[in-house]
């Protein structure tokens, strides 16, 4: 049986306004960019002003600070509780708009005033993406067999050897299921196969590791050594990614200075032809939000929003307001609500830069010593302690520090970056996990090759310099700096 009835519950829903101004603090600068532009493609009211000094925090700082935290529940009732603005009805006799002049206004991309001109100002950085474009590794497959002598038969299959090559350029088919699926011959795949493994890069076409390798060392010249290194490469090489170099000797009747030379020769061959470690997206594109540098004997930290257009509302609204109420109601409500959307914009934008410098002034305060000294001094720090002295919710700490980077002596670094927690010291103060992990770095950077260091070995040193640290957590922090454990380090 279907009933109907009535039910009576409690829901929590934030504000369009709340929304909008979480997704403006969660935005980089290049994507605040690109939202700036469309609403004013969108909002007739809103225009390009002329730019404004942002005095830091204390400017309007008090008046928006319950807009920020999402996750308060009195903020949320507060923005849904948001009154409508009221404007003062005015007669600008002489300004009037007539039907024609209303619709061409509210057509035009223009929306007023051109933007102000802006001066260079050479001492202003330029960010450019310089960046070339790639050619990818089919495309050069693809023309180098254009090149060959190939006849067509053989290019067909060529082609199709050439799709299945994946991105670290190895050959993931299997011949004889590519001789199935044209209808060829086995030994025509194969042949077209090791023509295909002559291109460049060297190695590519390989169906595993081990000939992939062997394609490279075929390029080198037939000595005795380079013999004995393609042996160890074709019979020996888990021996040799294992370390097992007393079997190899053993197997081959070679001495350690055999094994050391081959150990150097392959350490030459790439693994993956197909890769290309040059970055494709170019670095300069990472444009820091935020900038800290020492002026005299203090820290001052500025935005970096240069390129970010400073906003307005187009004066002409109060007109349009009195053109729109002869219109009629939806008409001006039309107004209404777009000069209400354009004000809330500005505000929100305010409230995110003077946000930014509030949490980045807080940082540098608790982060002195990184400032002045590198990474080696980073003391731990975690959101709630810099939401606390800011006055915000910590997921607006979070929300500012994911996604923002700052400019600084020392380099460029995420928000996020400075907030890592820590181990315990026996002067009684913390040391940041990342401190640490930049001492095992360069302990190991400087170890002995012939006798690296072991996690526990580590784990004592730092424990005489007063870091009280486990060997397991030493483990761990190695891992996560890609390090290998010490009998992979020991040298041949």
């Amino acid at each position: 049986m279907i009933r109907l009835t009535q039910t009576t519950s409690l829901h929590q829903k934030m504000a369009p306004q709340l929304i909008q101004s979480l997704r403006l603090l969660q935005m980089p600068t290049l994507e605040l960019e690109q939202m700036i532009q469309q609403e004013l493609e969108i909002n007739p009211l809103l225009e390009l002003g002329e730019e404004q000094e942002l005095d830091g925090e204390e400017e309007s700082a008090d008046e928006t600070d319950e807009s920020e935290d999402g996750d308060d529940a009195e903020d949320g009732d507060e923005l849904d509780n948001l009154e409508e603005l009221e404007f003062e009805e005015t007669d600008l006799s002489g300004e009037e708009f007539d039907e024609q002049d209303w619709t061409d206004y509210l057509n035009d991309a223009g929306y007023g005033d051109p933007p102000p001109r802006v001066e260079h100002d050479p001492n202003v950085e330029e960010w450019e993406d310089t960046g070339a474009v790639q050619t990818s590794l089919e495309d050069s497959l693809t023309e180098q067999l254009h090149l060959s002598e190939l006849p067509t038969a053989d290019c067909t299959i060529a082609d199709f050897i050439i799709g299945n090559i994946d991105e670290n350029g190895f050959f993931k088919s299997n011949p004889l299921d590519v001789a199935d699926t044209l209808g060829v011959e086995l030994d025509d795949v194969e042949r077209v196969l090791s023509v295909i493994q002559t291109f460049e890069p060297a190695g590519v076409g390989a169906r595993d590791l081990r000939e992939c390798l062997l394609i490279q060392l075929a390029d080198l010249e037939d000595t005795e050594a380079n013999r004995m290194v393609m042996d160890i490469v074709a019979d020996h090489m888990d021996d040799l990614i294992n370390r097992r170099y007393s079997k190899i000797c053993r197997a081959l009747n070679v001495d350690k200075e055999g094994i050391s030379y081959a150990y150097d020769v392959i350490a030459t061959l790439n693994p993956k032809p197909g890769f290309t470690p040059e970055p494709r997206v170019n670095p300069n594109l990472v444009v820091p939000d935020l900038e800290v540098q020492k002026i005299g004997e203090e820290w001052v930290v500025s935005l970096t929003d240069r390129n970010v257009p400073a906003l307005r509302v187009n004066p002409l609204y109060r007109t349009l307001l009195n053109q729109t109420a002869k219109a009629g109601k939806d008409a001006r409500k039309f107004v209404v609500d777009k000069l209400n959307s354009a004000k809330w914009f500005i505000s929100a934008i305010h409230q995110r830069r003077t946000t930014m410098l509030k949490v980045m002034r807080c940082i540098v305060e608790n982060q002195v010593e990184f400032f002045e000294h590198g990474v080696g001094h980073l003391r731990p720090m975690v959101l709630q302690e810099v939401a606390d002295k800011v006055g915000r919710h910590v997921s607006t700490i979070s929300r500012v520090s994911n996604g923002k980077y700052v400019q600084t002596l020392h380099g460029v670094f995420e928000l996020k970056y400075f907030f890592d927690g820590g181990l315990s010291r026996d002067s009684g103060d913390d040391i940041s996990a990342k401190t640490v992990k930049e001492k095992i770095s360069k302990m190991i950077q400087d170890e002995p090759s012939d006798n690296p260091l072991s996690d526990q070995k580590i784990a004592d040193i730092l424990k005489e310099e007063g870091i009280d640290i486990a060997r397991r957590t030493v483990a761990k922090y190695r891992d996560q700096l890609k390090i290998n454990p010490a009998r992979y380090r020991k040298a041949i």
